[in-house]
């Protein structure tokens, strides 16, 4: 395992998450994670996004190689056209097929330094591609060592380039930023989608950047309910928000881990695909082989614990949900009462006086 994460997101309208645009995909195990965001005025973004960041875990593509590429490319558009039941389609939506879905995308490969080496690693060799909005800090300690693609909040303010469903002759304009650098076991990679990065960058802009070390332990109520604090002060835009933070290892195998080794993850949350990756055996993955002995006791504790603790997060979440909605419609009511006084207050101030 070459990394750890935790993944946070909400939606835009926290009462729909199935409108959520984002998607991130990871696989620790070969040290690969993405993250996409896509673009709401295009039609079936979201199965898009998601589309893009699962097939990068899964078939790393070489932007470098632009026929390489376009193959990859285009072998992902026919997955996203053939998922779509055009019949269960209104007519005013048909006509949008023509131009496609839209979404940015950025993942980060951990490799080893050399490619021989085996066992514990002192730093890896990180390579990042993107294109669009979507950001990754490279951290160590307190100190923010990169941002990348975007250094600035003003550079934001544009429409990003992405990529696109369906081939509308554009492809030449999708230009990849690359680079490539060291991290070390213990180094935070943060990714993010726009709206995180733009309020990120404001803040480091002003003296005052984001303790991302303190989202890591953070439950996904308590982050989900400072998005929301967020948003009503102004601070962050109202649109999707999704955060990925990896903690780089060394890559030694934790046995009492059993989460798989790659999974897909749609923006409100959702396992999209889950599994071994390619290559790996039955008991890489979690599964016990017939005629192996059991794990042992601790293994199992360990497991029951992490059970425990992602359960009591979900029931954390709803809960924070369901305040969240009654909150919001207190909130509402507060508003219309109001309304009606100054209404009251009004048509009385007009009525003349009683003889």
């Amino acid at each position: 395992m070459r990394f750890e994460s935790r993944v946070f997101t909400l939606a835009k309208d926290p009462e729909h998450p199935e409108q959520n645009q984002d998607a991130c995909c990871l696989d620790s195990a070969r040290g690969l994670a993405a993250i996409a965001d896509g673009v709401a005025t295009g039609i079936f973004s979201r199965q898009w996004a998601a589309l893009l960041a699962e097939a990068v875990v899964a078939d790393v593509p070489n932007p470098d190689d632009p026929e390489a590429f376009a193959s990859w490319l285009a072998e992902r558009r026919r997955g996203w056209s053939q998922s779509i039941d055009v019949s269960q389609l209104a007519w005013y939506q048909k006509p949008k097929l023509r131009e496609g879905a839209f979404s940015t995308l950025l993942w980060v490969h951990l490799l080893p330094e050399h490619e021989s080496a085996s066992g514990p690693q002192q730093c890896w060799r990180m390579r990042v591609f993107a294109v669009g909005d979507s950001c990754l800090w490279h951290l160590r300690g307190c100190q923010t060592l990169r941002t990348f693609p975007v250094e600035k909040a003003e550079q934001l303010e544009a429409n990003p380039v992405v990529v696109g469903s369906v081939d509308l002759g554009r492809d030449a304009q999708i230009r990849f930023q690359h680079y490539e650098d060291r991290c070390q076991p213990g180094d935070l990679l943060v990714l993010c989608t726009d709206a995180i990065a733009a309020w990120a960058l404001r803040r480091a802009e002003s003296g005052h950047p984001p303790r991302w070390e303190e989202y890591w332990d953070m439950p996904r109520a308590a982050w989900q309910a400072e998005i929301t604090r967020l948003r009503e002060e102004g601070h962050m835009r109202y649109d999707d928000a999704t955060l990925m933070l990896l903690r780089v290892t060394d890559g030694r195998a934790r046995p009492s881990q059993t989460e798989p080794a790659a999974r897909a993850t749609a923006a409100d949350g959702t396992t999209l695909s889950e599994g071994p990756a390619i290559g790996e055996d039955s008991q890489e993955a979690g599964l016990q082989p017939a005629g192996d002995k059991p794990p042992p006791a601790a293994d199992i504790a360990s497991e029951w614990k992490q059970k425990a603790k992602e359960i009591s997060e979900q029931v954390s979440d709803q809960l924070a949900e369901g305040v969240t909605l009654g909150w919001r419609k207190i909130k509402q009511w507060a508003r219309s009462a109001e309304s009606a006084i100054r209404k009251y207050r009004q048509t009385n101030r007009d009525k003349p006086p009683d003889d």
